[in-house]
């Protein structure tokens, strides 16, 4: 007895086991597709731009160690040159001539950066960086969106395609019925005319049901590089979550970008006041069977004179303001998006409270309704508007779920939510 009890426990707990790892396993299809979504190549394409983006800042730091060049070269002259250098009063020995005169050398000039242009290239390469960073994110949360947004109109349209099943079936139970009894002379024709009208309706419902499936799997599939239609149609909703303004993606890369702009136009402004480096060189040169050896160092003053530089560091002013306004204007929009949002995610949850209750009394409302027209106090026609009023509250109920969770998805993406946390959060266990 004791051995059986044992074998019935382990057998509970066993289907217990089944149960939970089938739960788990559809509440992580969701989560699975958002990962692989991070796989895109278009995600792929911003992390390039974010690792071109940081090569060219570290070009632009670069920029402080200067530049030289290696030189070599032949040259037959038409008459004999000096090989390497002559001093007057130094060489007292007859300078080494020849046509042919072989140079090899380097030279490389170092940059003073007084006037701080290349620490303003440097700020500008900085702020391009963290735009193609926060470009990539955003990128990368809006495939997570649309991935989601698939996601949840697959399960509203699979919990409506269950709600047409049923009045389907009612429907098709009627039709056949009346077939029968307009056969025998017990019903008016009209009734069964009104069954057929009433199916022919429900298979348009079922065409264009499909039809939005289809779309919605193409949609996925490009999105997540899968395709795959959902086991659980339980809509996750997650709680809404204010995000600060200024911590918004819309806002941060309108400010970076702000940045960078204010960089330039510094940079170029600067471009235009003198320039200090240090310069040195060293040559072998070897013609005539001599081979003399010169060097220099020097320090170099250069003051540019480019009435195009000025015009364009007038442009490039012009731009900076340009980007400032437009971080003005992007916090307007977010602000106004933000709210545009949260309205719509609580308005879907009031309604999804409301057509849960409108649902319940509806389904009773049909069950006594049909209980009467058997017994015959009921028309068939008023029967089917009730059915109808039914499918219609489950209809907008599924519909006011994906919406709720767009809207806060939609939410996400402004609010530049880690994607970890994204994922997370629709992950319902």
């Amino acid at each position: 007895m004791k051995s059986l009890t044992l074998s019935l426990l382990a057998l509970v707990a066993a289907g217990a086991t089944a149960v939970a790892n089938v739960g788990g396993a559809q509440a992580g299809e969701l989560a699975d597709l958002l990962r692989a979504t991070l796989d895109h190549p278009r995600a792929n394409a911003r992390a390039g731009d974010v690792a071109a983006a940081g090569d060219d800042l570290k070009a632009a730091e670069a920029r402080y160690y200067g530049q030289g060049s290696l030189q070599a070269g032949l040259t037959r002259f038409e008459h004999p040159r000096v090989v390497g250098m002559f001093t007057p009063g130094v060489d007292f020995l007859p300078a080494d001539t020849s046509r042919d005169i072989a140079r090899a050398g380097v030279n490389y000039s170092l940059p003073v950066d007084v006037f701080g242009v290349i620490a303003k290239a440097r700020k500008r390469a900085e702020s391009n960086l963290q735009a193609a960073r926060l470009n990539a994110a955003q990128d990368r949360l809006s495939r997570l969106h649309q991935t989601a947004s698939a996601w949840f109109r697959l399960q509203a349209l699979v919990r409506q395609s269950e709600a047409l099943g049923k009045l389907k079936a009612s429907v098709t139970a009627f039709r056949d019925r009346l077939v029968k009894e307009v056969a025998l002379g017990k019903s008016a024709r009209v009734n069964q005319r009104l069954a057929e009208s009433e199916y022919q309706r429900v298979l348009a419902d079922e065409a264009q049901l499909t039809a939005q499936v289809e779309s919605t799997l193409a949609e996925l599939e490009e999105a997540s590089g899968q395709r795959r239609r959902p086991a659980d149609t339980a809509i996750p909703l997650p709680a809404w979550r204010e995000p600060a303004l200024a911590e918004t993606l819309p806002v941060k890369l309108a400010a970076t970008r702000a940045s960078a702009a204010r960089a330039r136009a510094e940079e170029s402004r600067r471009g235009n006041r003198p320039q200090l480096s240090l310069n040195g060189s060293w040559f072998d040169q070897h013609g005539g069977g001599a081979d003399n050896a010169v060097w220099e160092a020097g320090v170099q003053l250069s003051v540019p004179l480019t009435p195009s530089g000025w015009r364009s560091t007038d442009a490039e002013s012009a731009r900076a303001r340009v980007a400032e306004d437009e971080r003005r204007a992007a916090e307007r929009d977010t602000v106004k998006q933000l709210a545009t949002l949260k309205a719509a995610y609580e308005s879907a949850r009031v309604g999804v409270t409301a057509l849960e209750a409108e649902a319940t009394y509806r389904t009773e409302v049909v069950a006594v309704e049909r209980e009467k027209t058997r017994l015959g106090a009921q028309t068939l026609e008023n029967l089917l508007r009730t059915e109808r009023d039914l499918l219609d509250a489950e209809y907008r109920l599924a519909s006011s779920r994906a919406q709720a969770a767009y809207a806060w998805s939609a939410a996400q993406v402004l609010a530049g939510s880690p994607e970890a946390e994204y994922i997370e959060a629709l992950d319902a266990k």
